[in-house]
């Protein structure tokens, strides 16, 4: 629905125009934009109650216990919501109109028209201030400015929030669907992630546990094996060194052994010549005495 088709604007003083109110003895026109609006009314002096519209300067207090004159006053113009209706006209081409009953700071009770509230729905509520302000109706049957009086909502540097219309409705459930479709895209790459870094990680850590029964298999007979090493080192260097030895003294012996043939093989055969030698000799010495003796027979 368009709220704002049809709506008038709020009136800005200009002096090159001719400016009449719609209802006289009602509110003030402003001649300048620093000047504000006022409604006009009525206050008795005696009970100080204020009246609207005004009651006339001869008009007795509606009091019955103050029978006092009343006489003409200035409103205020600004005032908080007691509530607020929102009505459809189908004549404009279903616009929306809203009206409100208005407490005025000075007590007084008023039901006006409620402009400016299309971006701000959540204000109307009871307590939301409002503040008078002038329509701008348009132009009469002699090109006369007619204005009118209303209220709106005093909403300070709050930025108006509109509803959104047909197309924006569409466009907005479109990138809806789009996100949503989007998102379960997102959500089932991600779930598929993380079921890949799952198992992963699952077989991450099968791995490093095999892996550390593995090292701790490989560590305790390692340490073992390490040890029967060791332990198999030394005993090859003792047998080595044994065998070193054993071939030593074998090879000692070897050459006593050889040594000692050649002494006895050498004192075999010295002996022998010595012999002879000493049988020569023996022989020969009985010869020489023999002959020795013979001639000493002769």
């Amino acid at each position: 629905m368009n709220s704002r088709q049809n709506e008038p604007s709020i009136f800005v003083p200009d002096k090159n125009k001719v400016v009449v109110p719609f209802m006289r003895d009602v509110f003030t026109i402003p001649r300048n934009s620093r000047h504000k609006p006022k409604l006009i009314g009525s206050v008795c002096r005696e009970c100080e109650e204020y009246f609207f519209p005004k009651t006339g300067s001869k008009t007795t207090c509606d009091n019955p216990v103050c029978p006092r004159s009343t006489s003409e006053v200035l409103l205020s113009g600004k005032g908080r919501l007691l509530s607020a209706t929102i009505t459809h006209s189908s004549v404009d081409g279903d616009v929306e109109h809203a009206s409100a009953v208005i407490l005025l700071d000075e007590g007084i009770k008023i039901n006006s028209h409620l402009i400016g509230w299309e971006g701000y729905r959540d204000l109307l509520v009871p307590g939301s201030p409002v503040e008078l302000v002038l329509q701008d109706l348009g132009e009469n049957e002699w090109n006369e400015t007619q204005v009118g009086y209303a209220f709106r909502l005093m909403t300070g540097r709050r930025k108006p929030v509109f509803p959104p219309t047909e197309e924006e409705m569409r466009a907005a459930e479109a990138v809806r669907v789009k996100n949503e479709n989007q998102k379960a895209r997102q959500q089932k790459k991600a779930s598929s992630k993380a079921a890949a870094q799952k198992k992963r990680t699952t077989a991450g850590k099968k791995a490093a546990a095999s892996k550390r029964t593995a090292s701790a298999k490989s560590k305790a007979p390692g340490s073992r094996g390490k040890a029967a090493g060791v332990k198999k080192k030394a005993t090859t260097r003792k047998t080595a060194a044994s065998k070193k030895t054993s071939t030593a003294r074998a090879a000692n012996t070897a050459n006593r052994s050889a040594t000692a043939k050649k002494a006895a093989a050498a004192g075999a055969k010295a002996p022998k010549k010595t012999a002879a030698k000493k049988t020569t000799a023996k022989k020969n010495t009985p010869k020489k005495t023999a002959s020795k003796t013979t001639r000493k027979r002769r």
